[in-house]
């Protein structure tokens, strides 16, 4: 196989950057890669812009879905687009987050599969996304002495779990996103596999030229650090609480980073987010559900419509025949899975409209006025 050449790839990316169209090329790449949910590509990829701005807290992004349904591989593909100099993706545990390792650079992605929130690495991880700027210091006692260490700047965690494991402070940085676990959506993968195995690809060439194209663009990113402002930002209106405006602000800021090829500078020497940035950021936050307290999984969130179309009322053993689904199933979604903290992430828990009767066996009871976006932002605009 010839050598890429440098050149072309140089050539494309700079055309790619001067037109603002990075976030455009990178995902659709993507998207030519990997066959599922579009939303967890977009966010995947809106969370690396924060790495390169002065003035932002991070966004994150915690994938939830069953085994098999692509998860892991929407979160792998997209990694693979990512300059390798900037993408920690080994076998992580809570200390490796805070030691110096050849390589592990500020401003990195890091992918941990299977996410355990409770666990110590998930404690190690809220700690860092709460210092996104400084890195979060650790101390350690060797020998005797006491060695204070710092986590890397910057760094932009992508994590994987079977349930959307996530308290009040996961969710005021991470976005929640769900792959596609529908029985079309696997047949359709077993369809797309079978004309891989038939030799109906994209020519290896042309998919190594991309890929070099894309990490041409997030060198070019990454070059970049510096503060971005919104000059419209007193007039944007926006209902909803401090935490949700702070992660709409980031992904303003975001999309600006990834065309600041076609955007200007001020006088400072600050990027300036445009109308356009605006949009697209309230396209991306509307369509994977803004961000509120009460987020919940499509599973979730179809259990509780049906309860409050059954009169919002209903047994467990009604709510099996109403979903087709086992008890044990039904179970879950209500207490979550396991013991002790896990079921800190079941609808008992998350959904304070959810309540029973005390009843052996209980009935479920929805107050009527439940809203699945109830504290979430319906309309995002810019008055005039």
């Amino acid at each position: 196989m010839p050598p890429l050449d440098e050149g072309r790839v140089q050539a494309k990316a700079k055309e790619i950057i001067d037109a603002g169209e990075s976030y455009n090329y990178i995902l659709n790449v993507w998207k030519s890669r990997h066959f599922g949910a579009v939303i967890v590509g977009k966010v995947l990829l809106a969370s690396v812009g924060p790495g390169s701005i002065s003035n932002s807290k991070g966004i994150h992004v915690q994938i939830c879905g069953k085994a098999g349904s692509g998860k892991s591989d929407a979160a792998i593909k997209m990694a693979k687009l990512i300059d390798p100099t900037f993408v920690f993706n080994s076998a992580v545990t809570p200390q490796v987050l805070f030691y110096p390792i050849e390589g592990f650079v500020d401003s990195s992605v890091v992918y941990i599969d299977d996410m355990v929130w409770k666990s110590d690495l998930g404690t190690s991880v809220k700690r860092i996304t709460n210092a996104f700027q400084d890195g979060a210091p650790r101390t350690v006692t060797t020998d005797g002495v006491g060695i204070r260490q710092v986590s890397k700047k910057r760094l932009t965690f992508w994590v994987t779990s079977v349930d959307s494991q996530a308290d009040e402070q996961i969710r005021d940085r991470f976005i929640l996103v769900e792959s596609d676990s529908s029985a079309a959506h696997l047949a359709k993968c077993l369809e797309m596999l079978k004309a891989k195995d038939a030799g109906e690809t994209t020519l290896v060439e042309e998919s190594e030229f991309e890929t070099a194209v894309c990490h041409y663009i997030i060198r070019d990113i990454k070059e970049f650090f510096g503060e971005v402002i919104v000059p419209f930002a007193k007039n944007i209106e926006f209902k909803g609480d401090l935490r949700a405006y702070t992660m709409f602000g980031d992904m303003v800021k975001s999309f600006a980073v990834f065309a600041k090829g076609a955007r200007q500078f001020d006088e400072h020497g600050r990027l300036v987010a445009t109308e356009e940035d605006f949009r697209r950021a309230v396209e991306l936050f509307t369509e994977f559900g803004g961000h509120y307290i009460d987020k919940y999984t499509k599973a979730e969130l179809n259990f509780l419509n049906v309860l409050k179309s059954n009169g919002n009322r209903a047994t467990k053993a009604d709510m099996c025949v109403l979903l087709d689904r086992s008890m044990g199933y039904v179970g879950e979604l209500l207490t979550g899975r396991g013991k002790d903290e896990q079921q800190r992430h079941g609808l008992f828990y998350k959904c304070s409209s959810l309540t029973t009767d005390g009843g052996r066996p209980y009935t479920l009871i929805l107050q009527e006025d439940w809203d699945p976006t109830k504290g979430n932002n319906s309309k995002i605009v810019i008055k005039k």
